[in-house]
């Protein structure tokens, strides 16, 4: 099952997958490894509600434990919309459910990611071996088929909750049927975005970087 499941993400995902992230905080990622926002705000004594909804791209930190955050635009100008379609939460826990999650792209998705947050601020992508991430943090990666995060234009509409995110030890057939059974879609899903419910340590980081585009 396991092997099983590992090869559809690949097929699913391609080769290789994308982290997004400001040029700025590509030392400190290769130093400390790669964290969830909400893991960097304990690490610097910054209360997690602090991040909720922040209109900008906020510093956390001083030295080498600076960094850079996106912000949360796409759920403040979509608030309204938030609220009212995230099965099991507001627009704030939501944003709060977010920042403790790394979120990683398939490549084309990742390129799109990148335009869209890329206006105002050198960005960086980090690209990671697909099989080599799935054997290393297997139970810990979570597939989706829509952009979590965004509640703007067709994002407006889309529900989502807790259950958007099925795990790849599911399999990659749960996670094409998922809103199927739940929504009544008539079509199955595409890979669109995978989020890891925890971070990757500096050291196996380093072991599953194949390219850097700065």
């Amino acid at each position: 099952m396991r092997d099983h499941a590992i090869a559809q993400f690949r097929r699913a995902a391609g080769p290789r997958v994308a982290h997004v992230t400001a040029a700025e905080n590509l030392p400190g990622i290769l130093a400390r490894g790669l964290w969830p926002a909400a893991d960097l705000a304990r690490e610097n004594g910054v209360a997690e509600e602090a991040l909720a909804l922040r209109d900008h791209r906020m510093v956390i930190g001083q030295g080498p434990r600076r960094a850079r955050l996106n912000h949360q635009k796409p759920i403040l100008h979509g608030r309204n919309a938030a609220n009212r379609i995230v099965e099991g939460h507001d627009a704030e826990s939501w944003a709060m459910a977010l920042d403790r999650r790394v979120f990683l792209w398939p490549a084309r998705r990742g390129k799109d990611f990148k335009d869209s947050i890329g206006r105002d601020l050198p960005l960086a992508v980090l690209w990671l071996d697909t099989d080599a991430l799935a054997k290393a943090l297997f139970d810990a990666i979570d597939l989706a088929p829509i952009n979590t995060g965004n509640f703007t234009q067709g994002g407006a509409h889309a529900r989502r909750g807790d259950w958007i995110y099925v795990p790849l030890s599911q399999g990659i057939d749960a996670f094409r049927d998922n809103r199927r059974r739940r929504l009544g879609l008539r079509k199955r899903d595409t890979l669109a975005e995978i989020s890891l419910r925890q971070g990757i340590p500096a050291d196996l980081l380093s072991q599953l970087i194949v390219d850097q585009d700065t």
